[in-house]
């Protein structure tokens, strides 16, 4: 096995073993991005530091000195988070050529433990599209597909670890920015309970906007790399830098047994359906976590709409003019420009335009319409509440039921092809509720699209499902996801069940293998 396609936990072994040093994985890194990086355009950044640093790391070992757990392990960071001496430009021009003076706390803790930060990767222009394409570094593509979206908004970290350019990666989620490219490209993603890990350093498009906020998680191509970040980067060393980081300890998921767990089970949507590939996915996750012995049961969560609109509404309640602000003088993405479009409407436009969609049988691009724009100081408080009323409600269902963790749905398609994505937010559904309500969620890959899965849906009935349709029409050989979900604060809960599953299913067929060399 060559040294690019081993896992951070088979690294650090072997670093430790000193059958590798931390120059080797470095220059095995850098030869593998050479191959493949022209056809993905993953990074952004390449760090001409991480050299020395990987030189002082391997003559520290030399000496006999430990620098941590993650003692010259290599890893990547998404364009956002602040690495000192680099730019954090959230994919437009006028944030070049503003490196950042410090490091986020977490990327701080990562060097503190012994790792190096080997680059930055790419991201979509201000991070608001499920694909990355800006026009600072240009579009990522998808591994498996070329013609593919690798996902967004951590869209180049997912590429640059699906294909062993990187171990692990470190990006963000506020509805779906890690958990849509780790579906999207097969690996493994993880969001933890908002402040659980710091965003101290992460910065945002929307900043001021705390209805519904950006976590910091992380991409890897096995569960065991997550449970290696997990133990290794402390919560209560982070509350030293950042006091929003509660002192809860970590917890250890080896301790949980999942035999004796009661996991909800959710494969349909009440608001859009998934497509065959990813029901099929989560029925073989149901039947892998049965096999473990653990309890599957239905669930229905609070309805889907509630949440997608909210969602929405609070991201719009400026009017959009964060957006316009940031974006002066640059042009919107293709991704972004439908959003724009429809938030420059004036109100009584905008409500016209809602009016006609209803008519015309597009009742869910009507309410869309509708819960776009600005809001008075009393509506966005209104929102707040009810966000809150809905998380309650949430966390009520799942003790009624007993829950300890959920198994559903990761999206309602695999990887979209370019640029479909500017008018279909009101696909993720799947995303946004566990960002909005604040439960942790990860994404364990279960299996690729197959020829049979493809053509089975229902006839759509409107513009939202006639894009599932097409999407789905070219998905085959896509890799497919499933979302588990736990508790707040149960991290340790959840990554055991993640890890159950990826043991569960270890071998099987049509399970993604990473790393991937793209077409």
């Amino acid at each position: 096995m060559t040294i690019h396609e081993l896992s951070a936990t088979e690294l650090l072994e072997r670093l430790a073993a000193r059958q590798l040093s931390s120059v080797d994985i470095v220059e095995a890194l850098s030869a593998r991005r050479t191959e493949v990086d022209p056809k993905l355009n993953a990074f952004v950044l390449v760090r001409d530091e991480a050299r020395q640093e990987a030189k002082q790391a391997d003559e520290a070992r030399a000496r006999g000195e430990s620098l941590g757990p993650l003692h010259g392990l290599v890893v990547t960071i998404k364009d956002n988070i602040d690495v000192a001496g680099t730019d954090a430009t959230l994919g437009i021009r006028a944030l070049c050529g503003q490196p950042a003076t410090e490091d986020a706390v977490l990327v701080d803790l990562l060097r503190r433990k012994g790792a190096i930060v080997l680059g930055k990767t790419n991201v979509p222009q201000l991070l608001l599209a499920q694909e990355t394409e800006n026009a600072v570094f240009g579009v990522t593509n998808n591994p498996w597909n070329l013609e593919r979206a690798a996902g967004g908004s951590s869209g180049g970290e997912a590429t640059a670890v699906a294909t062993g350019m990187s171990p692990l990666g470190i990006g963000t989620d506020i509805g779906g920015s890690i958990r849509i490219p780790a579906h999207f490209c097969g690996v493994v993603g993880f969001k933890p309970t908002l402040d659980r890990w710091s965003n101290r350093g992460s910065n945002s498009a929307l900043r001021g906007q705390e209805l519904v906020r950006a976590q910091i998680g992380c991409l890897t191509r096995g569960v065991e790399d997550v449970r290696l970040l997990w133990q290794a980067l402390d919560p209560l060393e982070q509350g030293q830098r950042d006091p929003l980081v509660p002192p809860i300890p970590a917890g250890d998921p080896t301790a949980v047994e999942v035999s004796q767990l009661t996991i909800g089970y959710l494969d349909d949507d009440d608001f859009l359906m998934p497509v065959e590939s990813l029901r099929r996915g989560l029925r073989t996750a149901k039947q892998a976590l049965e096999s473990a012995g653990a309890k599957l049961v239905r669930y229905r969560p609070v309805p889907s709409d509630e949440v997608i609109f909210l969602w929405l509404a609070a991201i719009s309640a400026d009017g959009g003019r964060t957006v316009d602000a940031r974006l002066a003088g640059e042009e919107s993405s293709p991704q972004l420009k439908p959003s724009r479009m429809m938030m420059r409407l004036p109100a009584t436009a905008r409500k016209l335009a809602a009016m006609v969609a209803e008519r015309l049988g597009e009742h869910r691009v009507s309410r869309l319409l509708s819960c776009l724009g600005e809001k008075r100081v009393d509506q966005l408080w209104a929102l707040t509440q009810r966000r809150t009323e809905l998380r309650l409600a949430e966390f009520d269902r799942w003790r009624e039921q007993g829950l300890d963790a959920l198994l559903c749905p990761p999206h309602v398609v695999p990887a979209l092809g370019h640029r479909q994505s500017g008018d279909f937010a009101l696909s993720l559904g799947a995303e946004f509720r566990w960002t909005l309500l604040n439960f942790p969620a990860g994404i364990v890959p279960v299996t690729t699209v197959r020829a049979d899965d493809v053509g089975q849906y229902p006839p759509p009935r409107d513009r939202v499902e006639r894009k599932v349709v097409d999407i789905d029409r070219a998905s085959v050989g896509l890799p497919v996801g499933v979302q588990i979900v736990a508790l707040p604060y149960a991290e340790k809960v959840l990554l055991a069940v993640m890890q159950t599953l990826e043991n569960e299913l270890r071998g099987t067929d049509g399970v993604p293998r990473t790393p991937v060399t793209p077409p």
